[in-house]
């Protein structure tokens, strides 16, 4: 189906009218398809233990960049990404965290999307923020519930309801030696908006202890 739709979306500029638009919703329905199926692989291995780090020393201020600088986002978000703050952490899980955390905020937020690094011996943070309406305090306890979309007109909308719930098993696959887990937490800013602080330690290990 993929294979299909790449050719549709090279030939859907040439065809008229709705072969033109229902060309084009095939090709989008598709690739949300393609986007819930891996959501679900991803789940399942968390669920049978089979998820597993890949670690690396990373510049996380370089790899923060570097995932807002592939999906196109540079130029929505603020950044405070301090330089020399390095981590060994899984770099393709970071980067989905990141990505999951800041399309979440582009598309239920609003601007300014900010996202702030910082660091300590112990652990690295990333905060997250935009200056939408926030989170309903009713919505809190179940933000990284799977499949949970607070606004039932959203159910329609290109996300799988997975996004946040993947972040949260990703912070959490992140111990240090003495086991301790990463975290991910929801909350609101006090000015109004949302805000996501993940929090990481600059020392995973595979197993935890």
């Amino acid at each position: 189906m993929t294979a299909v739709t790449d050719v549709l979306d090279e030939e859907a500029p040439q065809l008229p009218g709705d072969a033109g638009k229902a060309a084009r919703q095939v090709s989008q329905e598709t690739h949300n398809l393609t986007r819930l199926v891996n959501d679900l692989i991803e789940i399942s291995r968390f669920d049978s233990g089979g998820a597993a780090l890949v670690l690396d020393t990373v510049d996380v201020a370089a790899a923060i960049a570097a995932t807002l600088r592939s999906r196109g986002w540079s130029d929505q978000v603020r950044t405070e990404l301090p330089p020399r703050v390095f981590a060994r952490l899984d770099p393709r899980r970071l980067d989905v965290m990141v990505a999951n955390l800041v399309g979440n905020a582009l598309r239920h937020g609003a601007p300014p999307i900010s996202v702030r690094l910082g660091a300590n011996a112990d652990c690295v943070e990333i905060l997250v923020e935009d200056h939408g309406p926030g989170l309903d305090p009713a919505v809190l306890p179940k933000v990284f519930d799977r499949f949970y979309k607070a606004d039932t007109a959203r159910t329609r909308s290109e996300g799988s309801g997975l996004g946040l719930a993947i972040s949260w098993e990703n912070a959490r696959l992140h111990r240090d030696a003495a086991g301790r887990e990463g975290s991910l937490v929801a909350g609101n800013r006090e000015g109004g908006g949302a805000v996501f602080t993940l929090r990481l330690p600059r020392e995973a290990h595979p197993g935890g202890k």
